[in-house]
């Protein structure tokens, strides 16, 4: 499996975001490209003493998008930054997910309009699970669509429930 990172996104980033992507690779034993500004990325390595190779690689994406940035039109105004490019990565089939601390409305809307929703699926949706001292509980559309019709609300119990019994076990 292979994860894309925006390493620019969020808080503190790229330094956290940078050692809980290579803290994650090593635990679960899974490739990750780290997206974002080359020299900042190596930088934040070197102070781990990793070095790219084949498990960690660098994706040089100049630009970042910021949460100043207008959610609607950041990846199309910004092809170049780090989250766009992650999201055009994986719609090329170059990754298997996107992860981002950055703008959650520009990772949506840059994920409908870069990758697409799934044939049918009428609006996307957040979906994060929170540990409950078990398997963990789905918050499905946490927040990120403020107009759900009834039946948005219907897919999003649909693709919850599928994610939970084929992901979560």
């Amino acid at each position: 499996m292979r994860i894309l990172i925006d390493a620019m996104g969020g808080d503190n980033a790229p330094g956290e975001i940078v050692r809980g992507a290579v803290e994650a690779s090593r635990e679960f034993h899974v490739d990750v490209a780290l997206v974002g500004r080359e020299a900042e990325i190596l930088a934040c390595l070197n102070e781990m003493d990793v070095m790219p190779g084949e498990h960690i690689q660098i994706v040089n994406a100049p630009d970042v998008i910021s949460m100043e940035d207008d959610p609607s039109t950041a990846t199309r105004k910004k092809p170049e930054s780090s989250m766009s490019v992650a999201l055009q990565m994986l719609h090329r089939g170059e990754g298997d997910a996107v992860i981002s601390a950055g703008s959650t409305g520009a990772l949506l809307s840059g994920a409908t309009l870069t990758v697409r929703r799934i044939r049918g699926i009428r609006r996307a949706c957040f979906g994060p699970v929170i540990p409950n001292g078990g398997k963990g509980t789905l918050l499905i559309d946490c927040g990120a669509n403020v107009d759900a019709r009834p039946s948005h609300l219907v897919q999003f119990a649909q693709m919850g429930s599928l994610y939970m019994k084929y992901v979560m076990g």
